[in-house]
């Protein structure tokens, strides 16, 4: 396999807006930009197109915090990283600064009322820890370890420039154990889980609980 793994740049945002939906959706059919904020998918992409334009680091939604994965020719897949807080400012509440800027008050106020629901399983990104999310590669591609080299190179080049670098975390749901399998290859281990009570969150979210996995670097 040809491999190469390369910084993503502003022409790969289909490819990463892609990466963002798959991941979300995590082998369902349920894309909770769609259903908390009353999107159809075009308009999701729309949305998250104008957002990842900006590149504004420490958070998923920023194009320059992924990396690509090439196999000869064809993008293969991606995954985002960043430090959390590192400039102070949790990923959390860019996030949600992007968000309100982009949706719009009314849209994010009508979305309030599942803000408890998913309380219930938000697990808080810890400062200084290097946060992986949104790992994804195209079906075609998948079984040959494309995204533990992904989170490795990622690890790699975080080290490389913070060496007192000492836990990196990721939050898989409970859809998709074959993930969590591939991070345990790399070093990864089981923390906790967070479940929602109100089983008719899955009429919303992929699944009704999170996983808090973790590596820590020697």
């Amino acid at each position: 396999m040809n491999l190469i793994i390369r910084q993503a740049i502003e022409t790969d945002i289909d490819f990463i807006i892609e990466t963002i939906i798959e991941a979300e959706k995590s082998h369902t059919d349920k894309l909770s930009y769609s259903t908390i904020f009353s999107l159809s998918i075009d308009e999701v992409k729309n949305h998250l197109k104008n957002i990842i334009l900006l590149d504004f680091p420490g958070q998923e939604l920023c194009y320059s915090q992924y990396l690509i994965a090439e196999v000869g020719n064809s993008v293969a897949g991606a995954c985002c990283a960043w430090i959390e807080a590192e400039d102070d400012l949790e990923s959390a509440v860019i996030k949600g600064n992007l968000l309100l800027t982009e949706l719009g008050g009314e849209r994010i106020t009508k979305a309030r009322k599942y803000f408890p629901m998913l309380h219930q399983i938000n697990i808080e990104r810890e400062p200084a820890t290097l946060q992986i999310v949104n790992a994804y590669v195209k079906p075609e591609y998948r079984g040959q370890g494309i995204i533990g080299k992904l989170i490795l190179k990622h690890i790699d080049n975080y080290i490389k420039k913070n060496p007192t670098l000492k836990k990196v975390q990721l939050r898989p749901i409970k859809t998709n154990p074959q993930a969590c399998r591939a991070y345990e290859k790399i070093g990864f281990h089981f923390v906790l889980e967070k479940t929602i009570e109100d089983k008719s969150a899955l009429e919303i979210l992929p699944s009704d609980t999170k996983i808090l996995m973790e590596k820590t670097l020697e």
